[in-house]
């Protein structure tokens, strides 16, 4: 399984890029709504929500 390293969110005239790195160096671009970028925030707080439990 690959590791991230690190991301990033630019915006374009209509969307985002959500730019995700490997620790190989490599670069998987999505483009994204706003929307979807809240569902990632969303479930990345639930889960850490549940881990204080």
């Amino acid at each position: 399984m690959k590791q991230l390293a690190k991301f990033t969110i630019d915006i374009r005239e209509n969307d985002f890029v959500l730019s995700l790195v490997d620790d190989d160096g490599e670069v998987t671009e999505f483009a994204t709504s706003v929307d979807q970028l809240d569902q990632v925030i969303d479930a990345i707080n639930d889960l850490a929500a549940s881990g204080d439990e």
